[in-house]
């Protein structure tokens, strides 16, 4: 399984129309096959932060996804709404257990 996490900082003036593309792109995202998990947050102590993480089947499958047209009108809209530079990190994990 692939896990992404990240986060972005949002213009605050744009916090909008940052939320309204985060929304479009779950949306789209968790209708691809393999996606197990595809959730945005904005942060609790700074409401301009917006958080990423996902779950994916395999890199194949993320890879995938980061070809779709949801993807790319997705990363140009950020580059509007970006108040400065993403920190988005991919982690391959081999096992996983619930503990709550």
């Amino acid at each position: 399984m692939i896990t992404v996490a990240g986060r972005v900082p949002m213009k605050p003036e744009l916090r909008q129309m940052a939320i309204d593309a985060a929304i479009k792109m779950t949306h789209e995202t968790r209708k691809e096959a393999g996606c197990l998990q595809y959730h945005f947050y904005t942060d609790v102590e700074d409401p301009n932060m917006l958080h990423v993480f996902e779950e994916w089947e395999s890199q194949e499958i993320l890879d995938a996804h980061f070809a779709t047209p949801h993807m790319a009108e997705f990363v140009a809209a950020l580059g509007e709404v970006a108040g400065g530079p993403p920190h988005v990190v991919r982690y391959v994990v081999t096992e996983s257990a619930k503990i709550m």
